[in-house]
């Protein structure tokens, strides 16, 4: 991954997202992800409308440190990695900052997502538009 994200989003994680010992229950760090792609592709201006259709081919992610702070926030920082003509892999860390914005970081998880364009009917890959992202070189 660069060390520059190409996103980053805050979320705060409620009550209700932790598990029986009190931590972010695994299953709500993809949601907290995917609302962090969401949110960037809302970003996007010159975005065409059908970069838009896309289904996840891949989900990893490796938990490093249990996340356990009710109506914390969670930084997700998001970063291209790959670029195909019809796919895309995005890299991702789930961040904290416990001591504060100029404190140091705690990495709670991190993973790549995977997807591909399709085209609306036949759900078939589809190629992005120029305008998406630019090719890896």
């Amino acid at each position: 991954m660069s060390d520059t994200p190409l996103y980053v989003h805050r979320s705060t994680v409620w009550f209700d997202e932790l598990d029986m010992v009190g931590v972010l229950h695994n299953a709500r760090y993809a949601i907290h992800v995917e609302r962090a792609m969401t949110v960037w592709f809302h970003t996007l201006t010159d975005l065409d409308p059908s970069d838009g259709l896309v289904v996840v081919k891949q989900y990893d992610i490796e938990f490093v440190r249990p996340f356990t702070r009710e109506r914390g926030e969670l930084v997700v920082e998001v970063n291209l990695q790959r670029r195909g003509r019809t796919s895309a892999v995005f890299g991702f860390r789930c961040l904290s900052y416990p001591e504060g914005p100029d404190g140091p970081e705690v990495l709670h998880a991190r993973g790549i997502r995977a997807i591909v364009k399709v085209s609306p009917g036949s759900l078939r890959p589809a190629p992005w538009s120029d305008a998406f992202l630019p090719v890896d070189a």
